[in-house]
C-alpha cells in the first residue's frame, strides 16, 4: 500500500511532533521519541506511568497520554520495541528522585519484555523506585502452553485503572498488585479478528460477498497471522465472543467452565483496526454486544473506536474486563481522564439491544372503501407478487444500468422491497380482499424496508393509491376507471414530492405514458385488458426512451445520450410487464397483444 511517507523513521518523528503540537498538554522528549505530560515534573506525590511500543498501532500509546492515564509513552520504530537506552532516558527523565516511583505497563512481545526490564534494572542500579508489569491479555491460543500470551488493547483497561489510582495518590505497590492480579487472575481477556486490506469492494467485510477467505481469528497488530482463516463472518461473532467468555465448552454453556460467570457485569473494548468502516463497527459492536447478553453477562461500560490499529489492517479486537470481582474497578474507569484517545464511554443505560420501529403493525390498518370477492383478491395477491418476483430477477441488471449516474445500488433497494412484500404476502399478512388494506399495507411495508429515495416515491404512491376516493372513501364496486384514477393519484404525488415532471428522465416517465394511454384506451371502450396492455406497451417505451432524454433539471449533466435507460423508470416497464401477464393468466382473457 502506498503511504503519505517515503521515510518511515522521519515519519515517526512527524507524528510525535504533531501530537505535541496539537495538544498543548503534551511534549515531545528530543531525540526520544516520547511524549510526555507537560507537567510530569509537578507530579510530586504521584506514581508515574510509562507505557510504549512500535510504531504503526496509533493512538496507542501516545494518545494515551494525559492526567488520569499515563505519564509518558514511548515510540519504537514500526512494529519494532523502543530501544534499551530511550526507555532508560525515559524512566531517568521522569523518576530520579521521584519518590512514588514509577511503573512500566508493558505489552507481552519479547523485544518488549526484555528492553524494559533491562532498563528496570539499570535504573534500579541508578537508584530510581520503579515497578514494572507484563500485559498478556490474548486468549486466542490460550490452551497452548508453549506460547506466552499477547498484549493487545486490554493493555488499555490496565492504563486507565492505573492512572485513575495514581492520580488518586495509590502508592506505587497497590497499583502493582491491583493490576498484577487483573492480568493473572483472568479478569481481562482479549480476542481479535483480521485481516490485510484489501482494495477490492467485493473483498471488503460488509459487503455482498460471502466467499471472503482472508480474515483470521487471532490476528496480530503487527500484521501477524492468526489462527485460523474464516470462510464466512456470518457465526464469527459468535465464535471469538464464546472463546472470550467460555475456557472449556460442553452441551450446556451456562454450566460450561467460564471466565467469566454468569450474571457478572463487564466492560468492554471494541477497537477498530483502522482498515473497517463505521458501518462495519456499528453492526460488530451490535453483535458482540447481543452475544454477551446470550451468554448472561451485563455488560456495564462500552468503548469503541480506533484504539490500537495495525497499519493496513482492516478488523477488530474485542477486550473483556470482570467488573464484578473489584466493585473500584469501573469507578477507576469513570474517572475524568485528558488523554486525548481514550474514547467516550457507553454505558449500561445507553446501550440497548431490543430494535426499536415505528408503529409497523398491519393488522391495525382497518378496512375502508369497497371490498372484492375473496376469489379476485388471491388473484390481486398473485399478481402483485409476479410483479415482485420480475423485480427481484432483476436485480443485477437494475444495478448495472444504475452505475451509469447513481449509486448501482437500484436493483437491491427495489429487490429488498420486493422480497419484503412477496414474505408478508405468504404470511397472509397482507389482506387483498380490500383494496384500501392491501395498498395501505404495501406502503408500509416499503417505508420500513426500502429506504432512499425510491423508497420514499413508491410508499407515498401506494399511499395515495389506497386513499384514491372509490378505495377508502365509498363502497362503490371497483371498476377499470377506479384503477386508472390510482394510477393518477400516484403520478401526481410523485410529481409533487419528488419534485419531477415527465421529461426529467425518472421512474415518472413511464408511468405518465402509461396512465395516459390508459386514459384514452377506456374512452375508446377497448377492453379493460386489453387497454393495460396498451398501458404498458407505452411505459415500456417510454423507459427505453430514457436513453436520449434530458435528465432532472438538478443534475450537474445536461442533455446527452446515456448507455442505458434509467433504471428506475426501466423498473417500472418490470413491473408492470409481470403484472400484465399475471392479469392474462389469471383472468384466463383470450386478449393477444
Amino acid at each position: 500500500m502506498q503511504h503519505l511517507w517515503n521515510d518511515p523513521d522521519q515519519a515517526t518523528e512527524s507524528n510525535l511532533i504533531s501530537i505535541a503540537v496539537m495538544h498543548n498538554g503534551l511534549v515531545l522528549l528530543e531525540d526520544c521519541k516520547t511524549i510526555l505530560r507537560r507537567d510530569y515534573s509537578n507530579m510530586i506525590d504521584k506514581v508515574k506511568l510509562i507505557s510504549g511500543g512500535g510504531s504503526g498501532n496509533e493512538p496507542a500509546y501516545t494518545g494515551f497520554v494525559g492526567p488520569g492515564m499515563l505519564t509518558a509513552a514511548i515510540c519504537g520504530d514500526i512494529s519494532s520495541a523502543p530501544p534499551v537506552n530511550t526507555i532508560l532516558r525515559v524512566i531517568d527523565e521522569i523518576g530520579t528522585d521521584h519518590l512514588p516511583g514509577v511503573l512500566l505497563i508493558v505489552p507481552n512481545y519479547p523485544g518488549h519484555r526484555i528492553n524494559f526490564g533491562l532498563a528496570k534494572l539499570r535504573a534500579e542500579k541508578m537508584g530510581i523506585y520503579v515497578k514494572m508489569i507484563i500485559v498478556g491479555d490474548d486468549v486466542c491460543l490460550e490452551n497452548e502452553t508453549s506460547i506466552e500470551k499477547r498484549g493487545l488493547v486490554g493493555i488499555l483497561f490496565i492504563n486507565k485503572i492505573a492512572g485513575a489510582m495514581a492520580e488518586n495518590g495509590e502508592n506505587l505497590e497497590t497499583i502493582y498488585n491491583v493490576c498484577n492480579r487483573i492480568i493473572n487472575s483472568g479478569e481481562i481477556a482479549t480476542i481479535s479478528i483480521g485481516m490485510k486490506i484489501s482494495f477490492s469492494y467485493k473483498d471488503n467485510l460488509c459487503s455482498r460477498n460471502i466467499n471472503v477467505t482472508e480474515m483470521e481469528i487471532g490476528y496480530g497488530i503487527h500484521g501477524e497471522s492468526g489462527i485460523c482463516q474464516v470462510n464466512s463472518i456470518e457465526d464469527v461473532v459468535t465464535v471469538i465472543v464464546h472463546k472470550l467468555v467460555i475456557l472449556s465448552q460442553n452441551s450446556n454453556e451456562m454450566t460450561s467452565d467460564r471466565r467469566f460467570p454468569v450474571g457478572h457485569s463487564v466492560a468492554v473494548i471494541i477497537n477498530n483496526f483502522g482498515g473497517s468502516n463505521q458501518i462495519e463497527c456499528n453492526i460488530f459492536t451490535l453483535e458482540v454486544l447481543k452475544q454477551l447478553k446470550l451468554l448472561d453477562l451485563l455488560v456495564q461500560r462500552v468503548y469503541t473506536g480506533y484504539l490500537m490499529t495495525s497499519l493496513d489492517s482492516s478488523g477488530f479486537q474485542v477486550s473483556l474486563l470482570n467488573l464484578s470481582v473489584d466493585p473500584n474497578l469501573i469507578k477507576y474507569l469513570d474517572s475524568i481522564t485528558l488523554a486525548p484517545a481514550w474514547p467516550k464511554v457507553l454505558t449500561a443505560e445507553m446501550v440497548g439491544f431490543e430494535q426499536e420501529y415505528c408503529n409497523d403493525n398491519l393488522s391495525s390498518i382497518k378496512a375502508e372503501g369497497p371490498m372484492i370477492d375473496d376469489r379476485t383478491g388471491q388473484v390481486l395477491l398473485i399478481i402483485i407478487s409476479f410483479a415482485c418476483e420480475a423485480l427481484i430477477a432483476c436485480t443485477e441488471q437494475l444495478n448495472i444500468m444504475d452505475e451509469e449516474c447513481g449509486d448501482g445500488d437500484c436493483g437491491t433497494t427495489l429487490a429488498r422491497g420486493a422480497n419484503a412484500i412477496k414474505t408478508a404476502i405468504k404470511g397472509n399478512k397482507i389482506n387483498g380482499s380490500n383494496p384500501f388494506i392491501t395498498f395501505m399495507h404495501i406502503s408500509c411495508i416499503i417505508e420500513k424496508e426500502m429506504g432512499g429515495l425510491q423508497g420514499g416515491l413508491y410508499s407515498l404512491f401506494f399511499h395515495a393509491v389506497a386513499k384514491v376516493k372509490v378505495f377508502a372513501e365509498t363502497d362503490d364496486e371497483v371498476i377499470p376507471r377506479t384503477w386508472l384514477n390510482a394510477l393518477i393519484a400516484g403520478n401526481k404525488v410523485i410529481s409533487e414530492f419528488g419534485k419531477v415532471s415527465f421529461g426529467d428522465r425518472t421512474m415518472l416517465d413511464p408511468l405518465i405514458s402509461a396512465q395516459n394511454v390508459l386514459s384514452n384506451s377506456l374512452d375508446i371502450q377497448m377492453h379493460p385488458i386489453q387497454a393495460f396492455g396498451e398501458a404498458v406497451k407505452a411505459a415500456e417505451k417510454c423507459a427505453i426512451q430514457t436513453v436520449y432524454t434530458r435528465i432532472h433539471k438538478t443534475s450537474l449533466m445536461k442533455c446527452k445520450k446515456f448507455k442505458y435507460p434509467d433504471p428506475g423508470a426501466h423498473a417500472i416497464g418490470i413491473w408492470m410487464r409481470a403484472a400484465y401477464e399475471g392479469v392474462k393468466l389469471k383472468l384466463v382473457c383470450q386478449c393477444e397483444l
